[in-house]
């Protein structure tokens, strides 16, 4: 594990000087305040966008940090992930190469609270991990086109909803009154992805009529694109020593001439089951907006919002690995007690580089993910001033998200010659097999047998799982604001959330044995299917290099169809929650001079109260052998008293000081909550479910910043902040009565009565103990007019950061998801027709999994843009991302760094045209 760091003065000193450093280059330039910023002009101009940019973050009394699209549906980045990753503290999680999710200041997307128009939203999406079932927001499912404005909210304030921990996201689609009269916008690209060598369209085009007194608008948006992206790499699936724990360390090794041999390749550590990498990602989205506003009377606005997005993805992900490997003795006779160790080479980290071994088994799986998310949200806002000091902001809506997901993997096998499943007899029975791996990031895998040839190959197993989720969200508020006097507002307001999330997973699964395949049957039903396989049944593919024989998805559709096994439901991928929240708030507002000096503010209080209705499916099995599944609820509720108090304090007109403190909470994991699980009556009684009453993340917050605009768009800023999160959940076992379990008791069958007061070993998740995180932010933004030169010199801008973490858990362990330090620079040029800008995003290692050490190692992602302005109306684009080819990379054990897998995705090019009408 990495050493932690603490919180000391010297990061703090070392900032300071960098602050020090742009500041004796133009202090003869610097200009005063805010009348200089309002009078920037951003209408398809970089810089222009950085500057309003900058008059938001200075004009706000909370800590907030915008990006705004450069142009009419033109944002900076193909990707919302990537534009936000230029903000300071927040660093992203890529998929497939690109931006999905992001992290805040350390928390990831489970805590941060994601809001479209206003309203709280969650899109559902799959990834190369699976199936998302958390509250995080897939950013991967709109298009950034349908975007105009974005704002991150670090710090919070009693008018802001509650349910996040790290930041409040809030995404602005386009409105008609903000635009021209008429206003006709066309974008079109082609992308090339250099892993596939393949070419995608984009477009997206925005049209919006709004009268000349500019009281009744419409407007409607339209993005859409293609993207057919590859994956390439080498994984190893962990690693496990040979005597591991899962096993009876049963192993054979001729090589081993002494007992002293042997017990170093007992601790020796292998790879789980050693493979290539070689997936595509094949994804088409379409996205749509439309905006209804009326302004009856100078006081009153109405807008009518509606957003639809859908994406369809088709994952598919072949691998051919030795399956012998992951077994060690739970699979008696397949799995490592039938191997043999012929050669092999440990280093002085204790991991087996190189090794040959016979008697294992070789397998061909071919895995194919198909699904598609939908996204549809309306929303009704109305504005009403009631008088020159009374005024009233209302929002009702309702969102949806919904996706299906089938996952269908068909697995061949060429088992070992001593293997009691083998069916048929090959054509080449060799089994041998061996790895090299040189200690870094590379594989070499060699085979002993013709993996082209279909006689070498049996029906092994059959997996097809279905996924339908859904999310609904309905949404009511109402903010009322009364001024006080000049400098004082007092602010009230109330709102009503229902969310409702519902998971159904439903497999049909299937390992056929030695007697299928010999009277063509499935467990004796005669179902015509046989193991043994011919040419028909498959095909031979070159992938990652290597051409072998890979099952047709053909075969999985006739299975089905035989009749002999239908899906069932299984109970550790389905569950519903359904929560109700309502708050209140109350919250005063000043803007004043104290001693000569500008004071902002804002106090108040949020109190919110959350119901919530958990359902899940325990699984069992009787007295006779027969396997059930019941559902259970469980209701429980919770209350949340939230002060908060911000400052800003202007020591200059340029200076600005800002504090915060606040208490925050985030609702739980939707899988923690899950109540179902599995019950088992048989030997020792054992329970395991999940907690439907674990208590919210609550923490309270602490942030101090200053700010420096010491010139026209340019801003010095150094932030400091600080979360003490109560609890985290944590995994325990416990002795406890089954009546205290809550279950019902005909789970018990008849042994109700023997039962019913015994007691369990139960497994579940409970509150555990917490965590600190402090850390620093720095940001420096400048256009660099003061450069010394010819004046196309002066055209170049600047805009970077860098963040430092130091997150600890009460126990004294990392925490996940945390990387210590991130940074981003974004170099630009431009001129009335020419804008061009590169920018490096890098992020360091980061923990994904305690128990198994498992870190994503360091990234750094650069990334091109250029455009220019052929006419007035027309503008001709190149942009060019992931230019370095960046890796995802994942290891074990952060010192030793054993490869778990990692995946090149290539380069990204599009050429693109954006003509106004």
């Amino acid at each position: 594990m990495r050493v932690m760091k603490t919180f000391e003065l010297k990061p703090l000193t070392l900032a300071m000087a960098m602050i020090a450093v742009p500041a004796f280059a133009q202090e003869a330039s610097n200009t005063s305040g805010d009348a200089t910023l309002e009078e920037i002009t951003v209408t398809g101009s970089y810089a222009g966008s950085l500057a309003k940019a900058l008059d938001t973050k200075r004009d706000s009394t909370n800590m907030v940090d915008s990006i705004l699209a450069e142009d009419i549906a033109d944002f900076p980045d193909q990707n919302l992930a990537e534009s936000l990753q230029r903000i300071p503290g927040v660093a992203i999680d890529r998929d497939d190469g690109e931006g999905r999710t992001i992290t805040v200041r350390g928390l990831g997307s489970t805590y941060t609270r994601v809001q479209v128009n206003g309203m709280q939203a969650q899109s559902l999406a799959a990834g190369s991990g699976g199936v998302r079932t958390d509250r995080s927001f897939d950013f991967n499912v709109f298009a950034s086109e349908l975007f105009n404005r974005l704002d991150v909210y670090k710090t919070t304030s009693a008018e802001l909803e509650e349910g996040s921990l790290g930041a409040t996201v809030a995404l602005q689609t386009a409105r008609p009154l903000d635009y021209d009269t008429f206003t006709l916008v066309a974008n079109t690209q082609g992308g090339y992805n250099e892993q596939t060598g393949e070419f995608a369209p984009r477009a997206s085009g925005l049209f919006s009529v709004s009268n000349e007194d500019k009281t009744l608008g419409f407007l409607l948006s339209a993005a859409y694109s293609e993207k057919k992206n590859g994956t390439e790499g080498a994984e190893t699936v962990r690693w496990e020593t040979w005597e591991g724990s899962k096993g009876t360390g049963q192993f054979n090794c001729s090589a081993c001439d002494t007992e002293e041999e042997r017990a170093a390749v007992a601790q020796s550590w292998h790879p789980r089951i050693p493979r290539y990498a070689d997936k595509t990602n094949d994804q088409e989205r379409l996205g749509l907006t439309s905006s209804f506003q009326w302004q009856p009377a100078d006081s009153t606005l109405i807008t009518v919002d509606a957003l639809y997005s859908n994406v369809d993805v088709i994952r598919n992900e072949p691998y051919l690995g030795n399956i012998s490997l992951a077994r060690l003795d739970t699979k008696p006779s397949t799995g490592t007690s039938e191997m043999d160790i012929i050669d092999y080479i440990i280093d002085g980290n204790g991991t087996m580089t190189d090794a040959t071994v016979t008697g294992s088994d070789v397998r061909s799986e071919n895995f194919r993910a198909n699904w598609g998310s939908e996204y549809k949200q309306y929303s009704l806002a109305l504005e009403h001033e009631f008088s020159d000091r009374l005024r009233m902001n209302a929002l009702v809506g309702a969102t949806e998200s919904v996706m299906d997901n089938r996952e269908v993997t068909v697995v061949f096998e060429h088992f070992s010659e001593d293997d009691s499943r083998r069916y048929v007899d090959y054509a080449d029975s060799s089994d041998e097999f061996s790895w090299s791996y040189n200690g870094s990031d590379s594989l070499d895998l060699v085979y002993g047998f013709d993996l082209s040839n279909p006689a070498n190959w049996e029906m092994s197993e059959y997996r097809d799982r279905l996924y339908d989720a859904s999310s609904e969200t309905g949404h009511a508020s109402v903010d009322l604001e009364f001024d006080l006097s000049e400098s004082f507002t007092l602010k009230a307001g109330a709102n009503s959330n229902s969310y409702g999330y519902d998971i159904i997973g439903q497999r049909a699964d299937k390992a056929f044995d030695k007697a299928d395949a010999e009277d063509g049957t499935i467990d004796g039903s005669a179902c015509g299917v046989s193991a043994a396989l011919t040419a028909n049944d498959g095909k031979s593919v070159n992938s990652a290099g290597q051409n072998y024989f890979q099952a047709n998805f053909g075969v999985s559709d006739t299975l089905l169809e035989s009749g002999c096994w239908n899906y069932a439901v299984h109970a550790g991928d389905t569950r519903k929650v359904d929560e109700d929240s309502r708050a209140v708030y109350v919250q005063v507002d000043m803007d004043t001079d104290i001693a000569g000096y500008r004071l902002r503010g804002n106090l108040g209080v949020r109190r919110a109260n959350t119901e919530l209705s958990s359902t899940g499916v325990t699984a069992y099995t009787d007295e006779n052998d027969v396997d059930h599944v019941v559902d259970v609820t469980v209701n429980h509720e919770y209350d949340d008293t939230l002060p908060s108090l911000n400052l800003a304090l202007n020591v200059t007109d340029d200076v600005i000081l800002r504090a915060s403190a606040a208490k925050v909470m985030s609702r739980p994991n939707l899988t923690d909550l899950n109540p179902g699980g599995s019950v088992s009556i048989f030997g020792e009684p054992k329970v395991s479910y999940g907690n439907p009453f674990i208590e919210p993340f609550r923490a309270k917050a602490y942030d101090l910043s200053a700010e420096w605009y010491f010139a026209e768009s340019a801003l010095v800023s150094l932030a400091l902040f600080q979360k003490d999160i109560d609890s985290f959940p944590t995994s325990e076992k416990v002795d406890m009565a089954w009546s205290e379990t809550g279950l019902p008791d005909s789970m018990l069958g008849a042994q109700v009565d023997q039962l019913k007061d015994a007691i369990f070993e139960v497994s579940r998740k409970v509150n555990g103990g917490g965590a600190t995180i402090q850390g620093w932010e720095l940001q420096y933004q400048q256009p660099l007019t003061f450069l010394p030169g010819p004046e196309w010199v002066q055209n170049f801008g600047v805009q970077t950061n860098y963040t430092f973490v130091d997150a600890e858990t009460d126990s004294g362990s990392e925490m996940l998801g945390v990387s210590e330090t991130s940074y981003n620079i974004t170099l630009y040029w431009e001129n009335d027709d020419f804008q061009a800008r590169i920018s490096n995003a890098y992020r360091g290692e980061y923990l994904t999994n305690i128990g198994r050490e498992e870190y994503v190692g360091e990234s750094s992602n650069i990334d091109f843009s250029a455009s220019y302005n052929v006419s007035d109306n027309l503008k001709v684009s190149f942009e060019a991302l992931n230019l370095g080819d960046e890796p995802k990379y994942r290891y074990l054990d952060e010192d030793v760094q054993r490869l778990y897998d990692e995946h090149f995705s290539g380069a990204q090019y599009f050429i693109g045209a954006q003509y106004k009408f």
